[in-house]
């Protein structure tokens, strides 16, 4: 019998497109805090307004993008009034048009509700700490970093040891000890922060890093879960090689309303 002639050429390897998005994306993120605004208001609402459209073609994929025409218009008027003054009142449009998005969703209206109100005030949450709070740029930086970090030493640790898995049910892939290994690497990285930037708290800071990446964990599986649910791979195909906005930025989504909370009502400050 004849030996066929062809030949099985495994699949090309995504890694390279991945690094080329991340060499391109990274740069542009980390100027764009640098100099503030109006290029990181401009990034927020483009990665918040992305965000909102890939949350909604999950929950409600016939109407996705008119609702996210919607919700992005509420939130460039909201960002643009937080923008000239810090008032509470900066609300009432993301308000406005997150009742409007659920009342036209037609379906999962409490996901949609949660999308459409989480993401927008988010945004507003990371642009207050930017523009408003003294140490802004540091503590944005501080916030990408240990993310960054946690992301980092979850796999590196994850890889290297495995054991138990963290949550099975809806990240197979991750474990109790990638956990511990981003919480290490993410104090670490806070405490480097804090200790080159000549401030006081050193453990206080260490300590909320490490809390931190855990909230980043949680994120990271929650949005897992949301993808488990409705059946989809990846949140949408916007970033070559990687996915979606929101699976990249599913940890600093969680934890930057929460660093909020610790910054305005608890005083937690870097320096």
């Amino acid at each position: 019998m004849a030996q066929s002639s062809e030949v099985s050429v495994p699949p090309k390897s995504g890694l390279g497109l991945r690094i080329a998005s991340a060499l391109v994306m990274a740069p542009v993120a980390v100027a764009a805090v640098w100099f503030g605004s109006p290029w990181f208001g401009m990034l927020i609402f483009v990665f918040s307004a992305a965000m909102t459209w890939e949350w909604l073609r999950m929950c409600a994929p016939d109407r996705a993008l008119p609702l996210a025409v919607v919700s992005g218009f509420g939130l460039a008027i909201a960002m643009y009034a937080q923008f000239l003054a810090p008032q509470i009142l900066v609300l009432i449009p993301v308000a406005v048009t997150a009742l409007v998005v659920v009342a036209l969703c037609g379906r999962e209206r409490l996901l949609v509700s949660v999308g459409c109100v989480f993401i927008p005030l988010t945004a507003l949450a990371v642009q207050w700490l930017r523009v408003w709070h003294q140490d802004g740029l540091l503590l944005i930086m501080w916030l990408f970093l240990i993310v960054w970090a946690t992301d980092t030493g979850a796999y590196a640790f994850g890889r290297a040891i495995g054991g138990p898995k963290l949550a099975p049910r809806f990240s197979p892939k991750k474990t109790w000890a990638g956990l511990v290994g981003g919480m290490i690497c993410a104090a670490i990285i806070g405490g480097l922060i804090v200790h080159f930037s000549g401030g006081a708290a050193i453990w206080a800071i260490t300590f909320a890093s490490a809390v931190l990446a855990i909230v980043a964990q949680i994120g990271d599986l929650a949005e897992s879960a949301l993808k488990r649910r409705f059946g989809v791979k990846d949140s949408s195909n916007l970033i070559p090689g990687h996915g979606g906005f929101l699976d990249r930025a599913d940890g600093m989504l969680s934890v930057l309303p929460v660093a909020f909370v610790l910054v305005y009502f608890f005083g937690l400050g870097l320096r």
